[in-house]
């Protein structure tokens, strides 16, 4: 049963009435329309929901588990492992969403994981946030005979906010300012990463934008400023913190494979914010590839359920690039010609 997304809140930062046409010098524009969605219900899926993996311990002095949900097909064996990261702008990890992505994943032969971490209402920073998916990556690959894990094959994807963490854990391997107690580079490193419309540099936000987006983070302190640890300022009082929380700027050549992809039309996220980390790896010699997505907006955020740029992110064309993507990192398959 698809599990319930409770409703959320606006969210507290501008949405873009204009948008610069996305750069494609290194990137590839993906076009989606005409398209059919992808599929489900080909293959039987268990879901094992709420597994806890770690416990950490919030600046109010309460306690939460962190818990994951886990969608396998229902066949023996060992599979690749790809943990999700939700969105929710840093507001809110909510592990429930992209359940039909998370199942077609799962129906083309993963074991898919989508987990928790901390976020700024949890007194959480960009820090905290990857200590909490290695704590995952960790219990998952010390538990893989439980869930059918091939502890050598693992990806991480993440959309929105959750591919800001999932491109942040990718590339810090082994740096021991994000390593957790219990976090042997072993257990934390990934042979793959996702990051669909992930944001990076955060002072650069709405730089694709008009200039109402632009001027609301020039002078307004926002949430993600207590994100990067440092409440109540503005970008420009904060440079380092915004760098230190840029996957960007730890990418070295052993990073592992990046598949980014971000929406043409994205009025929260420019869509230079993947561009820039995708640059990155590609200036130290990373294997990056980058789709833009012809009229897709920040996943479903802000348009109706049944028009194209709501089906962009469900179907079959982005969906297949996904998969094709994990596979071939994942279990050797040859990517589509």
């Amino acid at each position: 049963m698809e599990p319930e997304i409770p409703s959320v809140p606006k969210l507290p930062v501008p949405i873009a009435r204009t948008i610069a046409p996305p750069d494609l010098a290194d990137s590839t524009l993906l076009n989606i329309s005409p398209n059919p969605q992808m599929t489900l219900g080909a293959v039987e899926i268990e879901s094992r929901p709420d597994i806890a993996f770690s416990t950490v311990h919030l600046p109010n002095g309460q306690s939460r588990d962190l818990k994951a949900d886990i969608l396998r097909p229902a066949t023996a064996g060992r599979l690749p492992l790809v943990v999700f990261r939700p969105g929710g702008a840093f507001l809110r990890c909510n592990k429930a969403m992209a359940f039909d992505l998370r199942r077609h994943v799962a129906e083309s032969g993963f074991v898919v994981a989508s987990a928790e971490y901390r976020v700024a209402p949890d007194g959480g920073t960009y820090v905290d946030s990857v200590h909490d998916v290695r704590a995952a990556l960790t219990h998952l690959r010390q538990h893989a005979d439980d869930f059918g894990i091939d502890p050598r094959a693992v990806a991480l994807w993440g959309e929105s906010a959750g591919g800001h963490v999932a491109a942040l854990t990718g590339v810090t391997n082994g740096l021991p300012e994000f390593s957790g107690d219990s976090d042997p580079a072993s257990t934390g490193a990934v042979q793959a990463v996702v990051d669909a419309f992930g944001t990076s540099l955060l002072s650069a936000i709405a730089d694709d934008f008009d200039e109402e987006a632009r001027l609301h983070y020039q002078r307004t302190a926002t949430h993600f400023s207590a994100y990067v640890g440092k409440a109540g300022a503005l970008f420009s009082e904060v440079p380092e913190a915004v760098g230190a929380a840029d996957p960007a700027t730890y990418v070295t050549a052993s990073a592992p494979p990046f598949l980014l992809l971000h929406g043409s039309d994205d009025t929260l996220v420019s869509s230079s914010q993947t561009q820039h980390v995708h640059k990155a790896l590609l200036s130290a010699g990373v294997n990056s590839t980058r789709y833009v997505v012809a009229g897709a907006n920040h996943g479903d955020f802000g348009v109706l359920a049944d028009s194209d740029a709501a089906l962009a992110w469900s179907s079959a064309t982005v969906m297949d690039v996904i998969t094709a993507f994990l596979h071939h990192h994942l279990d050797g398959a040859d990517l589509p010609k």
